[in-house]
């Protein structure tokens, strides 16, 4: 695998290159050479938790590589996408787990949907919360239908997508940045902010906790509860 990532990054530089210098030959050409990569790399099931990482790490950094280019981040979305169905969601078809899942500082219908750092998609679209997981880097990879409908954005476009898009570059940079960053390094934690939605002021309380799977991190799963603001109530 380390093989065709080190040859995938290689293609890549002589790409960057040939585009730079207008020569579209070798940018075709350098194209044909670079898709079976991505798809050997990708499209293989990974054997163990390492295999598994790799390819996670591996779609992120094209993906924020490539941040720049909506094309580009809509398709690496995609394969981002698929990863994440692979692996973490849980497969409906299988009997409940009867263990009782780790405390994770979420409420229990959370803590149970993503038990053992797999996703229960169908219990985590049946809550009222918008619930997010953030990878390293702020990309998006995974929401629920209640935060997608928040959003008034299909589910499959948000996938890879800037996380502070969605909140505002200010409250991503003073507010959820700085938490998610204690998140990644392992820390639960919860935060409060004021935002403005439809033209009314509404309070956001955010929950974060890490997830992984078998030690290996996988993001930040943040639930977010929208309430009224009661100081302005109050004074009205």
């Amino acid at each position: 695998m380390k093989a065709l990532i080190d040859l995938f990054w290689a293609k890549y530089s002589d790409l960057r290159q040939a585009v730079e210098q207008e020569d579209d030959d070798a940018v075709s050409r350098i194209d044909r050479e670079i898709d079976p990569l991505v798809k050997a790399i990708l499209g293989s099931q990974g054997r163990d938790q390492a295999a598994i990482g790799v390819q996670f790490r591996f779609a992120l950094d094209l993906l924020n590589e490539e941040a720049d280019d909506g094309g580009c981040v809509r398709r690496n979305g995609h394969l981002l996408q698929m990863l994440v169905e692979r692996y973490l969601v849980a497969d409906q078809s299988l009997p409940s787990r009867a263990e009782a899942p780790e405390d994770t500082g979420q409420p229990a219908d959370i803590s149970q949907a993503i038990a053992d750092g797999y996703l229960d998609d169908a219990l985590l679209n049946s809550l009222p919360e918008r619930v997010v997981v953030v990878a390293p880097g702020y990309r998006i990879f995974y929401s629920n239908e209640t935060n997608a409908g928040r959003m008034d954005t299909p589910r499959d476009t948000l996938i890879g997508r800037h996380f502070a898009e969605f909140v505002g570059l200010h409250h991503f940079r003073h507010d959820l940045q700085p938490s998610l960053d204690r998140c990644f390094a392992g820390e639960t934690l919860k935060l409060t902010y004021a935002d403005k939605l439809d033209g009314r002021t509404v309070v956001i309380h955010c929950r974060m906790s890490p997830i992984s799977r078998s030690g290996t991190l996988i993001g930040a799963l943040v639930v977010m509860q929208e309430k009224e603001d009661r100081r302005r109530r109050a004074a009205e």
